[in-house]
């Protein structure tokens, strides 16, 4: 017979939080995105941006897809975002970078320690 494996609720607690954070930020950093895509790409159109707006345009897209991502595969959209989030905001955000990027990287933080948790209550 299998006995369905109970996770502590300060787990489960950790989890939704890290997942609606996730959301939130998805909503918030979405709309900047949205906002870049009209200003650089459809605005000017035809004329295309320099290589440095696709490279950004590009991580930014990454931290979105890791936001969602990690809904559904919680470690590979954690790192995701952390690496996307550590790219982009080394390079956009300047002196608010500690910041821009703690902010955006804590749901990915606490899905981690989840996972990590999880893994160690296996063992």
């Amino acid at each position: 017979m299998n006995v369905p494996n109970l996770e502590p609720r300060s787990l489960v607690v950790l989890r939704w939080t890290a997942r609606l954070l996730a959301a939130g930020l998805f909503l918030f950093w979405g709309g900047f995105f949205v906002a870049h895509l009209v200003e650089w790409f459809v605005k000017p159109f035809p004329a295309t941006p320099p290589a440095f707006v696709w490279l950004g345009q590009v991580a930014h897209l990454l931290i979105l897809l890791g936001l969602l991502a990690l809904w559904r595969w919680e470690v590979a959209g954690s790192v995701l975002v952390v690496a996307a989030a550590l790219v982009f905001f080394a390079d956009k955000a300047g002196a608010n970078f500690p910041l821009f990027f703690g902010v955006t990287a804590l749901p990915a933080v606490l899905l981690l320690v989840c996972a990590r948790r999880r893994r160690g209550a296996r063992s």
